[in-house]
């Protein structure tokens, strides 16, 4: 399911919230190299012969503000993301074997903003920002030889791997007529 809301404050003002599920489907996982494995690893990552479907649920609120007639919009946007059963990508130790496990629940709130301007006819320009908080909200523990032990990363309070905390991006793009038919460009990125 997925609900969006949107109001126009003014011409140039549109606030907007959105509320959204979203999943990925389970599997099955390679098996082991069981004679790489040694037997701590091997106990360890024994019995993951498949991974249930994450699912997901997105919160988010955001407006988009038009100003310097319409040659400029700031987009900006904050967000909450509860994952269940997070599939996470591991290394078996020394069995040489990726396993996908399932990390009971996860978390990501963050905030992004993207302005663009084009402040003359020839030259315009985008920059873009977020700052997110992306962390394992449960332990991954299983028995270890009748033991309960936290598989090796995948502890609570860990960031999500492949989650940057802050990313920024900005470009800009300069145009000039070369001839009648043809306009000439340079960009950064």
């Amino acid at each position: 399911p997925r609900a969006i809301l949107s109001y126009d404050i003014s011409d140039n003002v549109q606030l907007n919230a959105q509320a959204a599920q979203g999943f990925r489907l389970g599997g099955v996982n390679d098996p082991l190299n069981q004679g790489l494995c040694t037997a701590a690893d091997l106990a360890t990552y024994s019995g993951f012969d498949s991974f249930d479907s994450e699912t997901l649920w997105n919160y988010e609120l955001g407006a988009k503000i038009g100003f310097a007639d319409g040659r400029a919009q700031l987009n900006i946007a904050v967000f909450q993301a509860d994952i269940s059963d997070l599939q996470l990508a591991v290394t078996a130790g020394t069995c040489s074997s990726r396993l996908l496990l399932n990390v009971p629940d996860a978390s990501s709130t963050g905030v992004e903003m993207e302005l663009s301007a084009q402040p003359t006819d020839r030259f315009d320009f985008n920059i873009s920002a977020s700052y997110v908080n992306s962390e394992l909200d449960s332990s991954l523990i299983f028995p270890v030889n009748g033991v309960p032990t936290v598989v090796p990363g995948i502890e609570e309070g860990n960031r999500l791997p492949s989650v940057p905390e802050f990313q920024m991006s900005a470009n800009a793009t300069y145009s000039w007529p070369m001839t009648e038919m043809v306009e000439g460009f340079i960009t950064g990125t």
